[in-house]
């Protein structure tokens, strides 16, 4: 085997500066440039109907085609077994479609090759008989069609049978609503809508799956890589340590590559063939694959005369596509915090998460959160609009202070919300006057972060003064490998040189439950931190035994440790110890956050994201273009430990934000996909990008991170939305609903209202 893991974040590239400089370079390998002797390529082949009963697949053109070492289908493994099912949390998704398919575009059948093109080539000559079904892809079809799920014509069982779409349904609620609306002067009841959107990361999803004679290793392309695992080790019924995932640098995910995809295609049939087996995805067919969930939201407030809050009644709908991938998750923690930070003494709250003919829908950059807050903060705007009060102002008034609790179980507010929104405020000059045309608008978001999850870290010392130190956490841009770098290079005197980080790789690294929520610097930063603190004890207790036995504590500077009468290096420390027989001193940190078994989601998160935002544009009366003048965006941090990073993270969350507010949505006829290209996907482009961003941060030291951080990256992407909706309304009177705001969208509302 040659080169079998270049450039995988687990092995090789982890360390700093190398492996910043080597992205910034170009130069960093991801899954689809590694080169491993014998390796195999597969293509799938798909049917372009939204649903199919597979009468007959003819395989034969494709088996007798250059370079084919095998074509499969449910059928053919069927005849070892039951088809293998994977899923994050409901094993409900086949590896390859059987006996129907359920959304346009679900796998058929499989072309292993000796090369990618030729497993292409080859999959377009495999026939297949199917009779038409028709698809669906809203919440009333949904609702009245067919169950995706109730077993087939002819099938004795079904793996996961369900009498109707409805996935699941959670409801949330206190107080007494009747009484609120009796005592409310003001309600605004409306619905909301959000469409399917794509992640469009520039790398596609693959994953390469290598035999070994008690299991299997995999190079994917994943953000978690222990979950990966674990759904591989179930599908393939094998014991964890048989199952080695290593996630290699991702060029792109925005949470589309946190569960997994191919990887369980690549592991099941590289074991089956014995060869080593690539299955790496098009841009097209990344369109096929993963989505974020669409949502119906309808949903009525209530105001007094004092202009406040006195009830809620939140009814949403969640579109999850064909199978339940993590949407359980998506709806049910996201509808928990549905009423958000204001003070609401009355609610009522049903999420449903409903199949549709559709591709899966998965984690998505706000984990549900942006569409909640889409149609809570809408309706703060129009109640403001109708009592004639200033936006900031209607929510600052019946926003929850720091340590008001928010709901049962839950951790209290952890921040000073009033005042991000104070600032997103003065930073947009809300009281200097707008030029003619233009509009103001403001929003508040806020999301949880998941709860009672486990992160470890092992921490090396070497005799040479290096530290290395193995993380589970995978380096998806976020710039993990530069903070983490960072924690154990100060917690020791050592230059960021001097650390090495291998990362995500399962068969190397203690466990880390996953790579997303903003969790990592706040679990992984702790887990490091902790693995510091007790080499600290070792390395005190290495000056008492060897040269000063009085010496009560350890002093920590740039390059220089010290301790009594002892002074010295890192690696001079170590020669006390070991001499010239060389060694190491290792340590496991460790941070878990709590556990409530009372909580319907199993603990208290340990932070809040929490953010506002205001927006400033202008409306062409005639078209419906929108221009952005101005985006103000204000981050409860808690600590920035890196603020180019920082920044850098709330202005990507912006601009993608900005996209999905403006022009992103996957377009349905009949559920058949018509826009599923990079090409006809419009994301934005540098004309739709603010003439200024301001991005600032709120730095209490209130979190429970390193140096009292929190955790960024999702929050740019909360508030957005409601606030461009926002100032909409105050250039140009219309309350737009539904996202995204499209020019022909604009130009009706404001043609109708006219």
């Amino acid at each position: 085997m040659a080169d079998s893991t270049a450039g995988t974040a687990g092995r090789i590239g982890g360390g700093f500066p190398t492996a910043m400089i080597e992205r910034a370079a170009g130069r960093t390998s991801f899954v689809d440039d590694i080169r491993i002797d014998g390796l195999l390529h597969g293509a799938y082949v798909r049917l372009d109907v939204p649903r199919a009963l597979i009468e007959q697949i003819d395989v034969a053109a494709a088996r007798d085609a250059p370079g084919v070492i095998g074509v499969y289908t449910a059928a053919d493994i069927r005849s070892m077994g039951a088809v293998p099912r994977f899923g994050p949390v409901t094993q409900d998704q086949p590896l390859l479609a059987d006996r129907a398919t359920r959304y346009q575009g679900e796998p058929v059948a499989l072309v292993v090759a000796e090369s990618d093109s030729q497993a292409r080539m080859a999959a377009q000559l495999v026939g297949v008989t199917y009779e038409e079904l028709p698809g669906f892809h809203t919440v009333e079809d949904a609702l009245a069609g067919d169950p995706l799920h109730r077993p087939l014509p002819g099938e004795q069982d079904s793996p996961h049978p369900r009498d109707s779409n409805v996935m699941g349904e959670w409801t949330y609620g206190w107080g007494d609503v009747d009484a609120g609306r009796r005592e409310s002067t003001l309600i605004v009841e409306n619905t909301y809508t959000a469409p399917f959107a794509h992640h469009f990361a520039i790398e596609t999803y693959a994953a390469i799956g290598l035999p070994r004679p008690d299991g299997v290793a995999v190079l994917s392309t994943i953000q978690h890589p222990f979950i990966e695992q674990r759904v591989i080790a179930e599908m393939l019924e094998l014991p964890l340590p048989s199952v080695d995932v290593s996630a290699v640098d991702m060029g792109g995910s925005f949470g589309g590559k946190g569960y997994s995809k191919v990887a369980p295609a690549a592991a099941f049939f590289s074991r089956l063939i014995g060869r080593p087996l690539k299955i790496a995805l098009s841009a097209e067919e990344s369109f096929l694959t993963g989505q974020r969930e669409a949502a119906q939201i309808r949903i009525e407030t209530g105001f007094d005369r004092e202009h406040k809050l006195k009830f809620q009644v939140i009814e949403a709908d969640f579109l999850i596509g064909a199978y339940a991938d993590i949407s359980e998750r998506v709806v049910s923690k996201s509808a928990l915090f549905a009423t958000g930070p204001y003070r609401t003494p009355a609610a009522s709250v049903r999420a449903r998460a409903i199949f549709t003919a559709t591709p899966p829908t998965t984690a998505f950059r706000g984990f549900g959160a942006p569409h909640f807050t889409f149609a809570l903060e809408g309706q703060f705007t129009e109640a403001a609009h109708r009592l004639g009060i200033e936006q900031w102002r209607l929510r600052t008034s019946n926003m929850k202070r720091q340590g008001e609790s928010l709901v049962a179980y839950e951790t209290p507010v952890d921040g000073d919300w009033i005042a991000l929104v104070e600032s997103a405020r003065d930073a947009i000059g809300w009281d200097a006057p707008t030029l003619p045309g233009r509009g103001r608008g403001i929003a508040f978001g806020m999301k949880s972060c998941i709860p009672a999850t486990t992160s470890n870290a092992l921490v090396s010392l070497r005799a040479d003064g290096t530290v290395t130190a193995h993380v589970g956490t995978s380096e998806m841009g976020q710039g993990a490998v530069t903070a983490f770098t960072r924690i154990v290079a100060e917690g020791l005197g050592i230059e960021p040189a001097q650390v090495r980080l291998i990362m995500g790789d399962t068969a190397t690294a203690p466990f880390d439950a996953l790579t997303a929520s903003s969790r990592s610097l706040v679990h992984m930063g702790n887990a490091l931190l902790d693995a510091v603190e007790q080499h600290k004890y070792s390395l005190l207790d290495i000056i008492r035994q060897s040269h000063d036995p009085v010496a009560q504590s350890l002093e920590i500077q740039p390059g220089r440790i010290s301790a009594g009468s002892w002074s010295g290096s890192l690696r001079d420390l170590l020669a006390l110890r070991f001499g010239l027989n060389a060694g190491e001193l290792s340590a496991t940190g460790t941070f878990t956050a709590a556990r409530d078994e009372r909580h319907p989601l199993g603990g208290p998160t340990p932070f809040y994201e929490a953010v506002a935002t205001a927006a400033e544009l202008s409306v062409d009366t005639a078209t419906g273009m929108i221009r952005i003048h101005k985006i103000a965006h204000v981050t409860d941090a808690g600590k920035v430990h890196d603020r180019v990073r920082a920044k850098g993270l709330d202005e990507g969350g912006l601009v993608m934000g900005i996209g999905l507010a403006l022009s992103e949505q996957l377009i349905y006829d009949g559920a058949h996909l018509r826009n599923g290209s990079s090409l006809d996907y419009r994301i934005p482009t540098l004309c739709d990008l603010p003439e200024e961003m301001v991005s600032l941060f709120q730095e209490n030291g209130d979190g429970p991170g390193p140096g009292g951080a929190k955790g960024l990256a999702e929050g740019g992407l909360l508030a957005i939305a409601p606030a461009i909706a926002a100032a909409i309304l105050d250039c140009a009177g219309v309350h737009i609903r539904d996202l995204p705001f499209t020019p022909e969208r604009v130009w009706r509302a404001m043609r109708d209202q006219a």
